[in-house]
């Protein structure tokens, strides 16, 4: 199994997006989420890019994959997504 982890240290909301299915979760201030995937860790199973309207996370070798937060619940795709998010 390989996770990465991802924590919102802004003062807004942030998108975590998890390619290449393109799902979109939501983070308040001070949230941290994880993306798991059943595949076996490998050198690089995750790349992470930052960009102006998120953060990305690309899955390389996975045929599917689960957010989950602090308290390892399921994140679904639309959690906490804004009605606006202001871009």
């Amino acid at each position: 199994m390989s996770r990465t982890s991802v924590s919102n240290e802004t003062e807004s909301v942030l998108c975590l997006w998890v390619e290449p299915w393109g799902t979109d979760h939501w983070m308040r201030p001070g949230e941290q989420f994880t993306v798991v995937t059943e595949s076996e860790p490998e050198e690089s199973p995750f790349n992470v890019v930052v960009h102006r309207q998120g953060i990305t996370v690309w899955v390389n070798s996975a045929s599917s994959s689960e957010v989950v937060d602090q308290d390892g619940v399921i994140v679904p795709c639309g959690h906490q997504r804004p009605t606006d998010p202001g871009w």
